[in-house]
């Protein structure tokens, strides 16, 4: 179960980050752009990537309902969004997915494929180096 869940959320975080939208709520080149050092850390990049995907999830209207859970992932994983909705008022906000260390965990997990130089932060051109490589394996 918990591989599935990678497997999905790794489609869903290579297909939204394969996009060349310069938006840096949703482009990683585009986000890195906008650092003031012109590049962002792993803490940075977690960040970022919970919140672009949590948009991708619910919207901007700013909390996950279990239907826009159904709509990505199908009825059947219904208890992975009752662990995320800490406070188990239905509704899914980017706090509490913020706050989900495995979230965030999965959510950063790529960053090592990212950061080729290893030096603990990813710039414009590996941004770009690995946007050009998820589109391989995108339709």
């Amino acid at each position: 179960m918990k591989h599935s869940i990678a497997v999905i959320l790794f489609a869903v975080l290579a297909a939204g980050c394969a996009t060349q939208s310069a938006n840096p709520d949703s482009d990683l080149v585009a986000r890195v752009k906008q650092s003031k050092e012109g590049r962002i850390s792993k803490e940075e990049y977690t960040t970022w990537n919970v919140a672009r995907m949590f948009r991708l999830y619910g919207g901007e209207k700013g909390y996950v309902t279990i239907e826009d859970w159904h709509r990505l992932e199908g009825t059947g994983r219904d208890d992975v969004y009752r662990r995320l909705d800490a406070d188990h008022n239905g509704k899914v906000t980017l706090q509490e997915a913020e706050a989900n260390q495995k979230v965030r965990a999965l959510l950063g997990g790529n960053f090592a494929d990212i950061d080729t130089s290893h030096d603990g932060y990813i710039d414009e051109q590996e941004a770009a180096a690995y946007l050009a490589r998820r589109q391989k394996y995108t339709p």
